[in-house]
């Protein structure tokens, strides 16, 4: 199913009851602070190792105001240090290339890069003293090629983990080694997820898909159904009128000239 994936993640925290969620490769906090208002009572941690991007949210008092824990990690299927390349960016902007640092080095961008020395975690070494086994939690992992790698992390916490949103990729554009969505998709099944809805084709380079896990109960998979019927019917209903209002341009270009 297709759908705005981004808007069902923030429909189904409340619905899941979701109380803890880690929002991986947070960039800015942006998507954590959306996070709050959605899980007003849910801990949250945002994950960034970008030295800039991590003193930017640091400073940026929304976070403190909002208990957003910053953590300064890279996360990843391993505990202890990596090199993490940096790509120059407009740090004074929100921007895409503020988000394109990764523990990958981008071979064709490799005058774009600075290598800096990050501390990197499982996430399941970072939550073991923080969660309880009732504890339900979200992820939204967007790590820039390691989704595999930041998956493997938290194996300890597949009883835990009721949601996740993973950016994935479909061709090694970022790195040669890198997993793709097939492997991405594989391990998530083993480790007991089901994938209910993408944010575009399974042929695009890059898409964002959604996780849920398989064994939810009966009245929690109906819940589920519901937001994810709700979200579909939003999503068609928002293209269609996108399409009609471009038909409507074209047949009609001068009632657009000012």
């Amino acid at each position: 199913m297709i759908a705005n994936t981004q808007r069902l993640f923030s429909k189904l925290l409340s619905a899941m009851k979701i109380n803890v969620i880690c929002d991986v490769g947070s960039m800015n906090g942006q998507d954590a602070l959306a996070f709050r208002v959605a899980a007003p009572s849910a801990t949250i941690f945002a994950f960034e190792p970008n030295p800039e991007n991590l003193r930017l949210m640091r400073a940026d008092p929304a976070l403190r105001e909002q208990h957003i824990e910053v953590v300064p990690l890279a996360v990843t299927h391993s505990d202890g240090q990596a090199e993490f390349f940096v790509v120059r960016a407009d740090y004074s902007t929100t921007n895409d290339w503020r988000g394109m640092s990764s523990l990958h080095r981008r071979p064709h961008q490799a005058e774009l890069l600075t290598a800096v020395p990050v501390e990197t975690t499982r996430l399941d070494t970072f939550l073991a003293d923080k969660c309880s086994p009732g504890t339900r939690m979200g992820l939204w992992v967007d790590v820039e090629g390691k989704a595999y790698e930041a998956m493997e992390g938290a194996s300890g916490l597949v009883k835990n983990i009721q949601l996740l949103h993973v950016e994935v990729d479909t061709s090694p554009y970022i790195s040669a080694d890198q997993k793709l969505y097939p492997e991405v998709h594989t391990l998530l099944r083993s480790m007991g997820f089901a994938e209910v809805a993408t944010d575009g084709q399974h042929t695009s380079f890059q898409f964002n898909a959604l996780f849920v896990r398989r064994d939810l109960s009966r009245a929690m998979q109906f819940k589920v159904k519901m937001c994810l019927a709700e979200g579909r019917l939003r999503f068609v209903i928002t293209n269609t009128v996108r399409r009609a209002m471009r038909l409507f341009r074209r047949a009609w270009p001068e009632a657009w000239i000012p």
